[in-house]
């Protein structure tokens, strides 16, 4: 993905050398809407590729080899990548950074973008939508969440992160009507919403939409 502001790529590259960001496992809303999809496409007994786009650690990757798909991992950040080429050495790493991506038309048929959106501009958020239809096959699926308005574990100002692990990287905050907007070429889309508060800070408030589109 495409950083919104030129602080953003600096701050997530540091933030992949730090344990924190080595996450293990997937989250449990993908896991159920992965499953959901793959039963689907078992029935077809087809080949199956998937993209895990911003990929960061990798954990994703790892839930989508276990459906057995042929699994692709791409991030703007080369901490990211080489970790994930280290850790996870049967999945296809590349580095992007803005459209074109380097796959061809109709390609994959699940795409993952799992917390990768929110950390673009309007702008840059279409084009990178615009090309993962590009890529994405006829009836495959985009799973994926964004920042809901009404979080505030990020501490943002504007626009502008201020936690210490990400500080001067930029996220938007979407509404459903924006988020629904966004999607609108696909054929098919279903909305969910999760809130929860970290360990400790009963004040604050990670909100995140989710969404499985079919195109």
């Amino acid at each position: 993905m495409k950083p919104s502001e030129p602080s953003s790529q600096s701050a997530w590259n540091t933030h992949y050398t730090r344990n924190k960001s080595r996450l293990g496992y997937p989250d449990e809303n993908l896991v159920r809407m992965l499953s959901r999809v793959f039963s689907d496409f078992q029935q077809k007994n087809l080949k199956l590729t998937a993209l895990d786009f911003g990929a960061g650690s990798g954990r994703h990757c790892v839930l989508l080899n276990e459906l057995g798909y042929q699994v692709y991992a791409t991030d703007y950040t080369e901490n990211s990548i080489n970790t994930i080429s280290r850790e996870y050495p049967f999945v296809k790493t590349s580095i992007t950074t803005e459209p074109p991506f380097p796959f061809e038309d109709a390609f994959f048929d699940v795409i993952v973008s799992w917390g990768v959106l929110h950390y673009n501009s309007v702008e840059a958020a279409a084009k990178i939508l615009k090309d993962k239809k590009r890529i994405l096959k006829k009836g495959g699926y985009l799973a994926g969440s964004v920042r809901a308005v009404g979080d505030t574990h990020l501490q943002a100002q504007g626009s502008t992160i201020q936690t210490p692990d990400l500080k001067g990287a930029y996220s938007r905050f979407y509404t459903l009507e924006e988020l629904k907007e966004d999607l609108k070429d696909f054929s098919r889309v279903e909305f969910g919403y999760t809130e929860r508060t970290p360990l400790g800070k009963l004040e604050e408030r990670i909100c995140h939409w989710i969404f499985l589109a079919k195109l």
